[in-house]
């Protein structure tokens, strides 16, 4: 189907002067690129996309035969590319309005060859640029949408890793697991750390946990109301628990409070801690008289 006879200049400049119009285009967003992105450019990654834009603009174009501009659907071939060359420069750390100059620049480009075109009428040349103006500006929406949602799945994937990395479960000794708690505790992070300390427990079939909170900077009723949740989940796999790193002032905060971490040992210090998850276990650390 040929394209209808309005936005024929269009057709006829993609089929005809393609190599010219890629060609300008590739070197300006090279140009712009490069400055700031010498590193990261990918040029054959580009070129790929570029030339795959750039022929399924050909189809949408030579197979409209509308009056108005083609419609470019959300799961179309043109919306796709876009989208994955978006997501592609997103995570080698383009910023969204560098990103957005991967179509910007073609618009401009296609215009400036519509504009020398002789061989139109006034009013085809006026539809070409709207039509042009339509659907690449749509396409540098999704550009943007799709820039959006990739940081956001990046951002969530580095908080998720955080998360693990910030409540580590360390196996001290055969029986024995300690949970260091460093930072803000939220219900979200207790609900992290607790899922993995219970996994822990089961696994190693831990008989004495230790949890430091001497890297938590306040421990208030919240704190408190996650900790003792905490405990009790711990204490139903048959784990014994040993509270180490409480401070004398979140220690009178808690008495002001009413609060009382009752059915599980306290220590006020990790090594105090350590030595009592030892003897639980009918261990101990002893000096060796031979050592030097």
């Amino acid at each position: 189907m040929m394209a209808t006879k309005l936005l024929e200049p269009i057709d006829r400049m993609l089929t005809k002067h393609r190599s010219a119009v890629h060609d300008v285009w590739i070197n300006e967003l090279l140009t712009i690129w490069s400055q700031h992105y010498q590193n990261d450019l990918e040029e054959s990654d580009l070129r790929m996309h570029a030339n795959r834009l750039l022929s399924e603009l050909t189809t949408l174009f030579g197979e409209h035969s509308g009056d108005g501009s083609p419609r470019v659907g959300s799961g179309s071939a043109v919306a796709t590319t876009v989208r994955e060359m978006s997501v592609h420069r997103t995570k080698t750390g383009f910023k969204p309005t560098d990103t957005a100059k991967f179509v910007l620049i073609l618009k401009r480009v296609m215009m400036n060859h519509l504009v020398q075109d002789s061989g139109q009428t006034p009013t085809q040349l006026a539809a070409c640029l709207t039509a042009l103006n339509d659907v690449l500006d749509h396409l540098s929406l999704l550009i943007l949408d799709s820039y959006v949602d990739t940081r956001e799945k990046i951002i969530t994937q580095q908080s998720a890793s955080l998360l693990e990395l910030s409540t580590p479960i360390i196996r001290l000794w055969d029986q024995i697991l300690m949970l260091p708690l460093v930072g803000v505790i939220d219900t979200l992070r207790a609900r992290q750390f607790t899922e993995r300390l219970l996994e822990a427990i089961a696994h190693y079939e831990a008989t004495v946990t230790i949890i430091d909170i001497t890297g938590v900077p306040v421990v208030d009723t919240s704190v408190a109301r996650h900790i003792m949740k905490t405990v009790d989940a711990a204490q139903l796999l048959g784990s014994r628990i040993i509270m180490t790193g409480i401070s004398p002032a979140s220690a009178l905060t808690l008495i002001k409070l009413g609060i009382s971490f009752e059915g599980m040992i306290t220590r006020a210090t990790l090594r105090a801690g350590v030595a009592e998850a030892l003897h639980l276990i009918g261990r101990r650390i002893v000096s060796h008289t031979g050592a030097r």
